[in-house]
Parts: C-alpha cells; sequence; structure tokens
C-alpha cells in the first residue's frame, strides 16, 4: 500500500492534483484540476475523477489500495486509502 500511495502520488501530481499525505494510509487530494466545472455538473466531474483514479489505481496493481469518494468543499471528491 505505501509504494502505491506514493507513485500514485507522483503521478496526479503530474496531472494537475496537489495530493497530500494525510497520514501512512491515506492520501488526499486537495484541488480538482477540473473545479470550473464542478459548479455546474459536480456529479459528471467527480464520477470522472473517481474512474480515473480508480483506473490509476489499479493500474499500479495494489490489492491494499482503493479510490473511494469522500467530498469535501473545496478539494477533490476522491481520497485513496490503504485497506489495510
Amino acid at each position: 500500500a505505501e509504494r502505491a500511495l506514493t507513485l500514485a502520488c507522483k503521478l496526479l501530481s503530474e496531472r494537475g492534483f496537489e495530493p497530500d499525505r494525510e497520514s501512512s494510509t491515506c492520501l488526499r487530494l486537495r484541488n480538482c484540476p477540473f473545479h470550473p466545472l464542478t459548479a455546474k455538473a459536480p456529479d459528471l466531474v467527480c464520477g470522472l475523477n473517481h474512474a480515473f483514479i480508480s483506473g490509476v489505481v489499479d493500474g499500479l496493481e495494489p490489492a491494499a489500495v482503493t479510490a473511494v469518494l469522500d467530498p469535501r468543499a473545496g478539494e477533490c471528491c476522491v481520497e485513496l486509502r490503504s485497506a489495510l
């Protein structure tokens, strides 16, 4: 899980997200690169972000990390968590 969260942090940072390791088991995205669109279609944007980030996690093949929807004001709605 640690390796997957570190790799995801680097990859998502390169794609305009601002990842922040809240703990060794949690990666929170502090922004949404598509913030202007969220005002018009938040469900669509959050769903696309969740699908994209879930795909990133799947590509890393970590059995112990999952992308979950956890909306917070002013931040991305997706959080990566260790399942262990």
